[in-house]
């Protein structure tokens, strides 16, 4: 497994994690709607993305899926950035590709 896939699978999910805990910890100051929205795409997406880049290499189809899941629901909370939308479809093809080799090492046809 190449290592800037892992890094980058760990560095996008923590930065999803905090960021779901800073917008959760201001919503809940000022009252604002949306914490149904927030917490789950941003903190559950970010564990989803972490839990799944570090599975990948033990269990390549379960990290794939992980990882792809955790990052489809990061990219619409994420979107204004432009840029971590972007990385984290990066991440999923990344994920895709090194799973894929993964399991054609193992000699897995399906």
């Amino acid at each position: 497994m190449h290592r800037w896939v892992w890094w980058l699978g760990v560095l996008l999910g923590g930065l999803l994690v905090v960021a779901g805990v800073a917008e959760t910890v201001r919503l809940l100051v000022t009252g604002d709607g949306g914490l149904w929205f927030w917490f789950p795409t941003l903190v559950g997406g970010g564990a989803l993305v972490i839990t799944g880049t570090v599975l990948l290499p033990h269990s390549p189809a379960r990290g794939r899926l992980l990882t792809t899941i955790g990052a489809l629901a990061a990219v619409l909370p994420t979107m204004w950035t432009v840029l971590v939308p972007v990385l984290l479809v990066v991440l999923m093809v990344a994920t895709a590709r090194e799973a894929a080799a993964l399991e054609a090492g193992r000699g897995r046809t399906g």
